[in-house]
């Protein structure tokens, strides 16, 4: 039988302005996508800790469920961080489309050397480093990378990644606008969480802290999305489209 409040309920399809923003998202923008790699196998048979894991099953499946959501849409390029985690992260996606990955060193994960120490050490290496006085954080972990050190290295590898893509940066006085010189791309970075981070809050235009990490936290096999918006004639600024996006993982069950 019908349901006489049928007659009342509206169209479920799209109007004017859910059409129009949906087109301007759409447009020919450059669009940049930033996968972190999925579940590494830090400790391989339940042995110390490594600095360069690979990806245990369950992280493979995680890499295979990405590689199809985002091979859904056209991909310019791929750039991968030279950890085997990332690469084994990007390995599906290369096959899905048949792009050569470019490594950029400057991809990589905060340089600390946990090679050899057990998970309870590195817990308590990470809490023990929290305990600081906020601006202490800026030196990073006692003996590892420095945070100043690791924000400047990401940010300028995601310039020179940019331009290779003929998008450039113009500061002007406490703000960026980006000048998209050619066909904008569709671009994805395969790499971890703190470099993700920093890369989001880079290209965000805001102010960097040393955990970055945290207020930018991606889950594992996550995927974000930022796409450069025109402001007039001035140039264009990234804005965040997608953040954390997890369906393709609870579609593939993987949640």
């Amino acid at each position: 039988m019908r349901d006489p409040r049928s007659k009342s309920e509206p169209s479920a399809a799209p109007r004017g302005a859910a059409r129009r923003e949906a087109e301007s998202r759409r447009g020919p923008r450059p669009r940049l996508t930033l996968l972190r790699h999925g579940e590494p196998e830090w400790a391989p048979a339940g042995g110390p800790t490594v600095n360069d894991p690979g990806l245990t099953p369950f992280g493979a499946a995680q890499a295979r469920a990405a590689a199809d959501a985002l091979a859904r849409e056209p991909i310019d390029a791929i750039y991968v961080s030279p950890y085997r985690r990332a690469q084994e992260t990007a390995e599906p996606l290369v096959r899905a489309t048949g792009l050569e990955p470019v490594t950029l060193d400057a991809l990589a994960e905060y340089g600390y050397d946990f090679e050899g120490m057990t998970q309870e050490q590195v817990d308590a290496l990470f809490v023990e480093a929290a305990r600081r006085p906020l601006r202490d954080h800026w030196d990073g972990l006692p003996g590892g990378e420095s945070f100043h050190a690791f924000h400047d290295r990401v940010a300028k590898g995601v310039a020179e990644l940019l331009a290779r893509h003929a998008i450039r940066p113009e500061r002007r006085e406490d703000f960026t606008v980006w000048h998209v010189e050619a066909k904008p791309p569709s671009l994805v970075v395969v790499a971890h969480g703190g470099t993700n981070a920093v890369l989001c809050a880079h290209l965000l235009d805001v102010r960097p802290v040393p955990w970055e990490w945290i207020r930018f936290e991606s889950a594992l096999a996550a995927y974000s999305v930022v796409q450069a918006r025109p402001l007039g004639e001035e140039g264009c600024v990234w804005s965040l489209q997608n953040f954390n996006e997890l369906d393709h993982l609870r579609g593939a069950g993987l949640l």
